[in-house]
């Protein structure tokens, strides 16, 4: 269960702001005299970025401090593993992969969580990141959620506001568009949300799940901690939900819900937090190759903040690849977005190039296992992925198995 340390503060009644962002096109890679790109990793976080050093270990701080101040509110140690997410922000040419409008965005690509955002953005403006990033640690924390009760979790505490200086963290101030939404959703949409999967209207089920959480949140506590333990037991919905709420049925419950937007009173929750206190972060250069591999990247998730447009990402990423491979023809990564965003086959004698060159690296064992694949040699490619996910083991923000569905991303 995430549990919830309760402090009322502020009552009353019920009552995504896109910022503009630099422009710029793409500069010249760093071997002709562009910025030099660095990554810096932290406990949690292995940063890429074109910025200066200062302002990579400003960003590296202010995610720490989210994830902190998430797990403080979600009542889990510190300590919990949670893997080390790549993060890659964007100094020059943003809108080279990106919608000026758009600020940052998370996507999963090579098997693993991919956080995205402009130089000089405010985190604590990142909606998505933070929405997003709740997904991904409430997960961790509680596996089983049927779809409206992670977007309720995920809506309600992309909400938390931190305070550095006053150790402070505040949960569940409205957002004006979501409650926008909220004030014209119907008991039916609320009662529909609950059994709801695929192929419904986003804006009313976002905005359904959001009050449904915030009424929970504040009048029905109990029964949701119940109906969070009974999913974590292993119970199917069906059977949490009468653990947790009864003979109640959801159309009763949609019924309250719509009365609590028509005036119900809520109460923000405030909790302590000490802000993490962080060692400096290993710091190195990267090399040429590894700056056109993380491009190509950028320009792989980064067309899909896009709607439409002429332009296909793919030549992009594969003039940004074919230059990281003619510098480094055994570059893990360049052939990793090669293979699994590009479709481009795994060639054997590359792959065993790539992990004489980088044994410790599970992406190339990977790689490795899909070529032996395709030369028919399973127990060759069960020996290599045998070792991928020993490798992989280290890190708890890698899915290899579930990943796989993400494979091949061509637009």
């Amino acid at each position: 269960m995430i549990r919830r340390r309760r402090a009322v503060v502020v009552a009353g009644p019920l009552l995504l702001a896109l910022v503009p962002t630099c422009a710029g096109h793409l500069p010249p890679c760093p071997a002709a005299g562009g910025p030099a790109w660095t990554e810096l990793e932290s406990p949690h976080f292995r940063l890429r970025t074109d910025d200066d050093s200062a302002a990579a270990r400003a960003a590296l701080t202010d995610l720490e401090q989210l994830q902190a101040a998430l797990l403080t509110v979600f009542g889990v140690p510190p300590d919990l593993d949670t893997g080390r997410l790549p993060v890659v922000v964007v100094d020059r040419g943003w809108t080279d992969f990106s919608p000026r409008q758009v600020e940052g965005f998370f996507t999963q690509a090579l098997f693993q969580p991919l956080v995205v955002m402009v130089a000089g953005g405010e985190l604590h403006r990142q909606e998505l990141i933070k929405h997003e990033l709740v997904h991904y640690l409430s997960h961790m924390v509680m596996e089983r959620q049927p779809r409206w009760l992670a977007e309720g979790l995920a809506t309600y505490y992309a909400t938390i506001e931190y305070d550095e200086d006053a150790g402070r963290i505040t949960v569940g101030r409205p957002s004006p568009a979501l409650l926008h939404h909220a004030q014209r959703t119907s008991v039916a949409t609320i009662q529909s949300m609950f059994t709801a999967t695929t192929g419904v209207d986003a804006t009313r089920f976002y905005a359904a799940a959001w009050i449904t959480m915030h009424y929970l949140m504040n009048h029905r506590i109990v029964a949701l901690a119940g109906y969070e333990k009974a999913l974590r037991a292993g119970a199917s919905p069906e059977a949490a939900w009468t653990a947790a709420f009864g003979a109640e049925t959801p159309a009763q419950l949609a019924y309250e819900v719509r009365q609590y937007v028509d005036g119900g009173q809520y109460a923000l929750l405030i909790y302590k937090f000490s802000p993490p206190q962080l060692a400096a972060p290993v710091e190195r250069r990267l090399s040429d190759a590894d700056a056109h591999a993380t491009r190509a990247l950028l320009y792989m998730t980064g067309h899909r903040m896009r709607s439409g447009g002429a332009d296909d990402p793919r030549v992009d990423a594969r003039r940004e690849l074919d230059e990281a491979l003619r510098q480094d023809p055994a570059h893990v990564r360049s052939r990793a977005i090669a293979h699994w965003m590009l479709g481009a086959p795994a060639d054997l004698g590359p792959a065993t190039a790539a992990t004489s060159a980088h044994a410790d690296d599970w992406l190339a064992w990977l790689l490795l296992a899909d070529a032996r694949d395709g030369q028919s040699d399973a127990t060759g490619r069960d020996e290599a992925r045998a070792r991928a996910i020993n490798i992989a083991r280290s890190d708890a923000s890698i899915s290899i198995d579930g990943a796989r569905d993400t494979a091949h991303q061509a637009p």
